[in-house]
């Protein structure tokens, strides 16, 4: 049904007014490598400019003459009944423009998907652009003087001669604290994100831009039996994989040794490729090596070189967008490897956040040597103060004159009448919907890059992030989120065989019942630190899949030359401290943790947009 040649869109730039050719150097931040196509579409008040790994055809343009750019994938439509897009022979731009001739912009509210969408009405000599419920691929936009920039790359829009960087201090400091910016906001002045479930359209001849919100997410339990969230969540999970069953396209998956990846495995029935992730063949790594021979997959080791840590601080930089650190971009240097050997590559991210209790703010327990743990406790959030305890940060040591992260929260929490708040310029039903949603809500709101990353790498599917999987997350009520789980559920009722195999971290079978699984997850987390030996390889190799960042950073000793190498560029920011970094550097290397601290300034030293800022 589908070319297996099938291409996916990296990046998006896009110009209103008067515009002029792009440089290269504006296009660099966009490219994620040297193999993209890059095509350009010109007209008299619109540029549009996007990069893909392999053959395109956008734009598909209608009977109207109006063109169609997607990025990411549409995976279906909810109208009457749900539409099943893989029924037919489309591409995601040719789906959407047959949504769009039959349902015009409507098509929006119905739309099940990861991608957003440009769209040139040309008749009406507007530009409109769709982002889908979460926001999962943000789409940035500036005003200028004679229109609008706006790009899936924050550094290519502020490379454009008309964007002035001026920061937003207020948005670098949710940044530095956080790894991640809430809501719209980022941390340059005049410079936002397209909101989540929105459409947006801009006046060509003018410049007018006009949101409309055209869905939230919101909490709504229903008082059901576990049981019957188990069923609905199963029938799902079928039907979503079932919806691809004559889809040609190559299929891996990313296979860990825990429960969410091997549960789509089950599902999938026929994924012949498991990709893992790891230094050398840890305990995770055999586990995910069973798992995958027994689901009958071919089992495939991405073995990361010694310097894996090295190269995506000297690559990925240029491409953030300030949602997480550069280490995590986690499959960078086999992303060429992935899509040569398979078209679509599946995850499991986000099981954990929707359905494993990671919505809910919970109190945390210190248990001395095991560490920090989440307790199946619940906070109540139902103040400002109760919202920012439970959010917890603070600043690095090497911000100059940092004030209280709390006083920056503040500035852009408001409650509304009716009980509603907004954060960041995105309003939530509730404080406790905020609380609950935050952290994904717009999913820029993530504070780790491993999802952005992939959607710049490779052709991935995260099936956790389709609109039915989330309007059931909103569903369930708390209890069921905190004290049980639906995914073992969900991986005992399809794979009794592999939900025997105990899960690499924590020994505990997934058919474990809360609350023995609880207790004997944390004697097992105790009893693997401290009793059991497993050596590794290396100092900063770990028994899981990843690695041990801040043991690296002593063993590997490059942050110094790093912070050598910006030495000029920690001078001249006035935000930072320059002594203070290299104290704060000199601590870890003495045995201090500053692990995040310094991953987060590496990250920021090496994006060229503080460069460019230093230098004006």
């Amino acid at each position: 049904m589908f070319d297996t040649l099938q291409f996916y869109m990296v990046g998006v730039l896009g110009v209103t007014g008067a515009v002029e050719r792009p440089t290269a150097a504006l296009l660099d931040p966009l490219r994620w490598d040297e193999d993209e196509t890059v095509e350009t579409t010109v007209g008299d008040e619109l540029l549009v400019l996007t990069a893909t790994h392999g053959p395109t055809d956008d734009p598909v343009r209608t009977d109207g003459h109006d063109a169609i750019w997607t990025f990411g994938e549409i995976h279906g439509f909810e109208g009457e009944r749900y539409e099943n897009r893989y029924d037919g022979c489309y591409t995601d731009s040719e789906y959407t423009a047959e949504l769009y001739r039959e349902h015009g912009l409507d098509f929006a509210r119905g739309m099940n998907a990861t991608a957003s969408v440009v769209l040139h009405q040309r008749e009406r000599d507007r530009l409109v652009v769709v982002t889908d419920r979460l926001g999962t691929h943000p789409v940035y936009y500036a005003e200028i003087p004679e229109g609008v920039v706006f790009s899936t790359s924050v550094q290519t829009l502020l490379g454009h001669p008309d964007v002035d960087p001026a920061i937003d201090t207020d948005g670098l400091y949710s940044y530095l604290a956080f790894n991640r910016v809430p809501g719209v906001d980022t941390p340059f002045e005049g410079v936002s994100t397209l909101p989540p479930g929105s459409i947006t359209t801009i006046d060509l001849p003018t410049g007018d831009l006009d949101v409309e919100r055209y869905w939230r997410l919101e909490y709504d339990p229903l008082d059901r039996s576990f049981s019957y969230f188990v069923d609905r969540f199963v029938e799902l999970l079928q039907r979503v994989f079932a919806e691809r069953a004559d889809d040609d396209r190559r299929y891996g998956i990313l296979l860990s040794g825990g429960s969410d990846s091997r549960l789509l495995l089950a599902a999938a029935e026929g994924i012949p490729v498991a990709y893992h992730l790891a230094d050398w063949m840890s305990r995770e790594a055999r586990t995910a090596e069973r798992i995958a021979l027994l689901a009958g997959a071919d089992f495939r080791l991405l073995k990361r070189p010694d310097d894996h840590v090295e190269r995506m601080l000297e690559h990925v930089p240029r491409h953030m967008n300030f949602n997480g650190r550069f280490d995590q971009a986690h499959l960078h240097g086999f992303d060429a490897r992935i899509r040569e050997e398979c078209d679509v590559l599946v995850t499991g991210l986000y099981g954990d956040s929707f359905f494993k209790g990671g919505l809910v703010p919970a109190f945390d327990l210190d248990l001395g040597p095991i560490g920090s743990v989440s307790t199946p406790i619940a906070r109540e959030v139902d103040s400002i103060d109760g919202y920012l305890d439970a959010l917890g940060g603070s600043l690095p040591s090497f911000v100059e004159t940092p004030p209280l992260i709390e006083s920056v929260l503040r500035a852009t929490l408001n409650e509304r009448a009716g009980g509603s708040v907004a954060f960041g310029g995105i309003e939530y039903a509730s404080l406790y919907d905020l609380a609950l949603f935050g952290s994904y809500y717009p999913l820029s709101n993530d504070s780790d890059y491993h999802y952005f990353g992939l959607t710049q790498m490779a052709h991935q599917w995260t099936p956790f992030l389709d609109n039915r999987f989330i309007d059931l997350a909103c569903s369930m009520p708390i209890r069921y989120h905190l004290r049980r789980d639906v995914v073992n559920a969900a991986l005992s009722a399809l794979s009794p065989t592999l939900a025997n195999i105990p899960h690499a971290e924590t020994g505990v079978r997934p058919t474990s019942q809360f609350p023995f699984d609880l207790a004997k997850k944390y004697g097992s987390l105790f009893w693997r630190k401290h009793a059991v030996d497993e050596r590794s390889p290396k100092p900063y190799y770990s028994r899981g899949p990843w690695r041990d960042r801040g043991v690296v950073l002593r063993e590997r000793d490059f942050g110094r030359e790093v912070l050598d190498r910006n030495d000029a560029l920690l001078d001249a920011l006035p935000f930072l401290d320059r002594e203070a970094a290299y104290a704060c550097y000199d601590a870890h290397m003495a045995g201090a943790d500053n692990t995040t601290e310094l991953y987060t300034l590496f990250t920021v030293l090496e994006m060229p947009v503080f460069e460019e800022l230093a230098g004006r």
